[in-house]
């Protein structure tokens, strides 16, 4: 307790002390402290923006960042992102987003006061700040649908229709149609600024394949950035995919109607033969009669040209013009080629690489097949058959590779195994006339030295290979022609016809003409009677008599073939080279049956067998006329 009161008295009187002395405020001594200031100066400089605005990023940036703390301590510095960022001393890298969102970029600094406080010295007592930046990930490209589309005006046009673009960040600049004018066959480009304009009529457009293009332009809000997006739109036509351009309808053997479908959209037509016919057609009139396709295969029996209401049909050539369809006559197994024949047993013969096909005549059904090795791979083959005596002979003809063969093969009586064969004939073994009574004809060309040949008919007996005779013809470039009983034998060279009977294992000409109208291209004996001859030339084709030696008949028209078994006669019209006709006579060429639109052609093997046309090159055709 003593020592609790001995200090208490020493506190009184050190207060007591204290209070009554004077106290020197000498400023060589004293240092006033400075209260702090209620802001201080700072810049930050982030890639020349200043705090508080935007930045637009639109493709991957660097920002690079300075700090003029005007002379005060930096006591911490943070930089943060409302998102993905790589910070780097000085340098922010920013990766684009294309979204349109706002991010918050924030620098937080602190700063010494300097005021040498207590609080100042330990690190109490310091400046505070936050620095703001609106970062704005831009999109430039923009994701819209103007939905470009096809319909009819009000007036029979087409008509384009388009939607609105709507945007997420930018302005309509203007629209771009762009397409080719079927007209002028120039591209075309229309610039649309109205913004409210969605649709476009084309009173050009009628009909085929076109592609419209709309572009769209526009530009970003945020910064100086224009673009464009293209739609596209093609009008679905008539024969578009496997939609049938044209539809036909056969009247009979010569003519058909042709229709179409209305394209849709007002136009006119003007449709063109192929011999140049023009036949004009209001837009609902859309059926013409023409001639049929022409056998065996016709790729331009027209052309149909559709027109605009305003242009004239003079003018028709501007315009755009559908094909018709090319057309094949009906392809199928029993259009097999005749090549020889047999009425007497009702079968004819189709010979292909040793492969010999047996048909029926009355019903074109197969019949039988066999492969004759003998006569497999001939580069040249003929055959004749005699009705009488059903021998069958083949003719064949190898490429020197490396040596040529010509040999001659007779099978009896359809048997045709262990043929009769004669080697060497001749490479020249054509026409081949095997007769009813067991003769075999065929020619031959003997060098006589030099450039001198001398061509000749030979006759054999096809029973045994034997020759009987054979007849000099009138010259090397001679054809010739025997009856089916090998009693008369034809020479005709350019204008000039001979006729021999044979008699006596020999032949003795009864006649002799030189025609001074044209010159003989054809000369066979008639199917229906062995005593006619079929002869004709460019511009006529006429029978004649050989027991009486003459004319019987005769008609204007080239003469084409005979069918074996009903006696008809083709022949290609007078006018042939301005209608495209085939004109069918009976046997006699008193009478015309019908006619029919065909295309001569020289290439392939052509036949008219049994009231059918025939037509094999590369693919088998062939047409049954109504007879």
């Amino acid at each position: 307790m003593k020592n609790n009161n001995t200090i208490f008295y020493l506190l009184t009187f050190l207060v007591v002390f204290l209070y009554s002395c004077e106290y020197d405020k000498d400023i060589v001594y004293i240092k006033e402290l400075t209260p702090p200031k209620d802001s201080v100066e700072l810049d930050i400089e982030l890639s020349h923006v200043l705090p508080n605005n935007t930045i637009y990023i639109y493709e991957y940036t660097k920002l690079t960042y300075t700090i003029d703390s005007k002379g005060k301590d930096i006591l911490d510095f943070k930089i943060s992102f409302d998102g993905s960022a790589e910070i780097h001393e000085n340098s922010i890298y920013l990766y684009p987003l294309a979204d349109n969102s706002v991010r918050k970029l924030t620098f937080d600094v602190q700063l010494k006061t300097h005021t040498g406080s207590m609080a100042d010295i330990l690190g109490y007592e310091k400046y505070v700040g936050r620095y703001e930046y609106n970062i704005k990930f831009v999109k430039l490209e923009e994701n819209f649908k103007t939905n470009l589309r096809g319909s009819k005006s009000e007036e029979g046009y087409l008509q384009l229709n388009w939607d609105t673009p709507v945007f997420d960040n930018a302005d309509l600049v203007k629209y771009e149609l762009i397409y080719t004018d079927d007209i002028t066959k120039q591209q075309v480009k229309h610039e649309i600024t109205d913004p409210k304009q969605t649709s476009f009529i084309d009173k050009n457009y009628i009909w085929g394949y076109k592609t419209y293009e709309l572009l769209t332009y526009y530009k970003n809000k945020d910064v100086n950035y224009e673009s464009l997006k293209s739609d596209y739109f093609s009008p679905e036509y008539y024969g578009f995919k496997s939609n049938p351009k044209f539809t036909y309808e056969y009247l009979d053997s010569e003519f058909m109607n042709v229709s179409w479908a209305d394209t849709g959209y007002k136009c006119k037509y003007l449709i063109i033969d192929a011999d140049g016919t023009k036949t004009e057609c209001e837009q609902k009139q859309r059926k013409v009669k023409m001639q049929r396709f022409r056998f065996p295969s016709d790729g331009n029996r027209f052309k149909l040209y559709i027109l605009p209401l305003d242009m004239p049909y003079s003018d028709y050539d501007k315009g755009i013009f559908i094909d018709c369809d090319s057309y094949w006559y009906n392809i199928g197994e029993y259009s097999a080629i005749p090549h020889a024949w047999n009425i007497a047993k009702n079968e004819y013969y189709n010979l292909n690489n040793g492969e010999l096909n047996v048909f029926s005549i009355s019903n074109s059904a197969k019949k039988n097949n066999l492969f004759l090795r003998e006569v497999d791979g001939a580069d040249f083959f003929n055959i004749s058959v005699s009705d009488k005596t059903s021998q069958v002979a083949i003719y064949k003809w190898t490429l020197p590779m490396p040596i040529s063969t010509s040999d001659l093969f007779i099978y009896e009586n359809n048997n045709f195994t262990n043929p009769l064969r004669i080697e060497n004939v001749t490479r020249h073994a054509t026409p081949l006339f095997l007769c009813d009574n067991y003769t075999l004809f065929f020619s031959d060309l003997f060098w006589l030295g030099d450039t001198n040949y001398e061509r000749s008919c030979i006759v054999l007996n096809s029973k045994t290979g034997n020759e009987i005779f054979r007849q000099v013809l009138q010259n090397r470039e001679s054809q010739f022609a025997v009856s089916p009983d090998g009693k008369y034998l034809c020479d005709y060279y350019k204008a000039h016809l001979i006729i021999y009977e044979i008699e006596n294992n020999k032949a003795v000409q009864i006649y002799s003409y030189t025609n001074t109208e044209y010159r003989y291209l054809t000369c066979q004996f008639n199917y229906s009677n062995p005593k006619e001859l079929i002869l004709g030339g460019d511009i006529e084709t006429a029978i004649f008599d050989v027991e009486s030696l003459t004319n019987k008949n005769s008609i204007k028209g080239k003469f084409l073939y005979q069918d074996p078994i009903t006696g008809n006669i083709a022949c290609m019209d007078e006018h042939y080279y301005q209608n495209f006709l085939l004109n069918i006579y009976d046997k006699t060429l008193s009478q015309k049956l019908i006619r029919v639109p065909f295309n001569y052609y020289t290439s392939g093997n052509n036949s008219f067998f049994n009231n059918r046309l025939f037509f094999n090159d590369v693919l088998a055709y062939r047409l049954d006329l109504p007879l």
